[in-house]
């Protein structure tokens, strides 16, 4: 984010497994991270005309992931 590399944990929930309506089986799983924009460089400290903060200090990331099983991908 902003030219600035960096790990991030992800705090990982694993959903469930299931058949799908093709015939394989896939996973779900759920991720959030929650980043601080000055970890990137990033310090917004802009303040609109009330006295609030413009842009917060943190960001919620959300994945929602899917897995599929199978020797191949699809399409191979």
């Amino acid at each position: 984010m902003h030219g600035v590399v960096r790990p991030v944990d992800l705090d990982l929930s694993y959903l469930g497994t299931g058949a799908d309506p093709w015939g394989g089986v896939r996973a779900a799983f759920r991720a959030t991270a929650e980043l601080r924009r000055e970890d990137f460089a990033m310090n917004y400290n802009q303040v609109v005309q009330a006295g609030i903060a413009a842009i917060g200090t943190t960001l919620r990331v959300g994945l929602d992931i899917q897995a599929v099983q199978g020797n191949m991908l699809p399409g191979a």
